[in-house]
């Protein structure tokens, strides 16, 4: 008999330190749940003196790593994942994401935090279902930090998110027939997943067009780099002494439907009309907004996800194609740069007041 996957649970919660496991715990459903103990085990040099086959088992170390694809709800977990990527929020009463006044709406701006290399510790379960009760395994990551977060933004389908993390797995990491809890009793329902058809969504490049693009498809990527795991271990442990992030960045993959040569002339020359390449990159904004179909329970509003960058290079890594039967497109890739008011900003406007970090 196969036990299916269905049943499984994927959870995480804030921690006060390091070293200390959540005591909360939000779950969310998932469609593909890679977390796991990664184990490195490996084999000896050949020797001389017997056959010649290996000879020596061994481990040189453990960590958590792997992640989650999900289709993200907005009604409030998702926050504990936006503010475990950014490292800060700051929350206004009664404002959706684009500003406007909306009673009882919360738009939650989470962003870098004062020390920019900061990222908070997080603890991730993930329960695995047995063939019979009493089988079941609970998987534990405690000392985690986000060091990935994917947005797909599809033209006709639900959006998505791939969270990724890092941890030390350093303590007991395995709970045999595990019974757990969960701050939010109730996984969250579909109606506050973001659709990419829903009428209002944008993708603009507001310091050349406020204009939206006309966008088939686009990806986000926050990526949080860690340092690589060699360097974290120390002489005596197998465990990673440190979670540390060595660099951030936000880069966008996006396709555009060709309308006019504007916007690609404007990459190469610098102008909407000039003729000769230009040696200073096309350096813009980002403003990325995406809603769910139906309003919030007893508001005006849809729930809202919102992604800004202030200052993006942008490129055209390919040339325009022209291809019989076919549609012609640009594709653009964006990186925020440094030197903005603000490096990047992710909102989410739902009816949950606050998220404290625990201390």
């Amino acid at each position: 008999m196969a036990v299916i996957a269905q049943t499984g649970v994927f959870s995480f919660g804030p921690q006060v330190a390091k070293g200390t496991a959540a005591t909360n715990y939000y779950q969310h459903r998932a469609s593909d749940i890679d977390l796991g103990t990664i184990s490195d085990d490996r084999l000896g040099p050949p020797e001389v003196g017997g056959i010649n086959t290996p000879t020596i088992p061994y481990r040189a170390g453990v960590m958590a790593a792997g992640g989650a694809t999900i289709n993200p709800r907005l009604e409030s977990t998702l926050g504990w994942l936006f503010y475990g990527a950014l490292g800060a929020v700051a929350t206004t009463a009664d404002k959706d994401v684009l500003g406007t006044t909306v009673t009882g709406m919360y738009n939650h701006e989470f962003t870098f935090a004062t020390d920019a290399g900061y990222l908070p510790w997080m603890t991730f379960r993930k329960w695995i279902p047995g063939k019979t009760s009493g089988d079941e395994l609970g998987e534990i990551f405690r000392d985690c930090k986000l060091t990935g977060l994917t947005v797909a933004l599809p033209n006709e389908g639900l959006i998505n998110a791939r969270v990724d993390a890092l941890g030390t797995a350093e303590g007991d990491n395995f709970d045999p027939g595990a019974t757990w809890t969960y701050a939010n009793t109730t996984m969250e329902d579909y109606p506050s997943i973001p659709i990419g058809c829903t009428v209002g969504g944008y993708l603009k490049i507001p310091g050349y067009s406020a204009s939206a693009l006309p966008v088939t498809a686009a990806t986000i990527t926050l990526q949080n780099a860690p340092l690589d795991p060699r360097q974290e271990r120390n002489y005596g442990s197998p465990y990673l002494d440190d979670v540390t992030i060595v660099s951030r960045q936000l880069t966008i993959d996006m396709v555009v439907k060709w309308q006019n040569p504007e916007l690609y002339e404007s990459i190469y020359t610098g102008a909407t009309n000039a003729t000769a390449w230009t040696p200073s990159p096309f350096v813009e904004d980002l403003d990325v907004y995406a809603l769910s179909p139906q309003n919030a329970p007893l508001l005006t509003s849809p729930y809202g996800l919102r992604i800004r960058a202030d200052k993006v290079v942008w490129s055209s890594p390919q040339p325009i194609r022209l291809a019989g039967g076919q549609a012609i497109s640009i594709r653009l890739t964006g990186t925020a740069i440094a030197g903005g008011t603000y490096y990047c900003k992710f909102n989410i406007g739902n009816k949950t007041t606050q998220y404290v970090w625990p201390t």
